[in-house]
């Protein structure tokens, strides 16, 4: 029985070094083997690169928008807030729809609240924050002094893969949320009535 068993091992490791030597083969059924392969390794390399880029700019966008705000010295009207929307439109350049969350908070020390000061918002599936709801993203927020004040941009784009590469990546979410304090003026001051809360 070992004498049968050792045979059959030896007869094997002699085919696959066979197979290891040869070099004829057919070219046309290695390319139709690789071939598929090869195409989607490119659509998947590149669908992950334009997932990346987007996500990328869609962060830019709201970097630009939060300093600009951040900047402010005058009131912040409804063509402010429209221009602040075009700009970040411009500056994701994507195929979906972008959305523009503005919020202008301060925060009491003394009860641990944020008090929103007013909330837009240019585009869909975003509601405004008010002081009813703003607890919800308390735990993103970073630490604030007393009185303090912040402006909080947040951005929500849906992104649609250019093609389908399987593994479930379909359209998602990209959320990004930058906060940043005013540089100029410790006061905003909102004349924009959708935004008031």
């Amino acid at each position: 029985m070992p004498a049968a068993n050792f045979s059959i091992r030896g007869a094997i490791a002699r085919a696959v070094r066979r197979f290891r030597r040869r070099e004829d083969g057919i070219m046309s059924v290695e390319a139709m083997l690789i071939l598929p392969l090869l195409y989607w390794s490119m659509l998947a390399s590149y669908t992950y690169y334009d997932a990346y880029r987007q996500s990328a700019r869609n962060i830019k966008g709201a970097y630009a928008v939060a300093d600009v705000v951040s900047r402010e010295d005058g009131n912040v009207t409804e063509a402010y807030v429209n221009t602040m929307y075009d700009l970040l439109e411009t500056l994701v350049d994507t195929r979906a729809p972008v959305t523009l969350r503005m919020t202008y908070l301060t925060f009491d020390a003394e009860n641990d609240i944020h008090n929103v000061l007013w909330s837009c918002v240019r585009g869909t599936g975003l509601p405004k924050w008010s002081n009813a709801d703003i607890d919800d993203i308390k735990p993103r927020l970073p630490a604030m002094p007393d009185n303090g004040s912040m402006i909080v941009v947040e951005t929500r784009n849906t992104y649609r893969p250019p093609f389908y590469i399987a593994f479930e990546f379909a359209e998602f979410d990209m959320n990004n949320l930058v906060f940043t304090h005013p540089r100029v003026f410790d006061n905003i001051v909102n004349t924009d009535p959708s935004c008031v809360v």
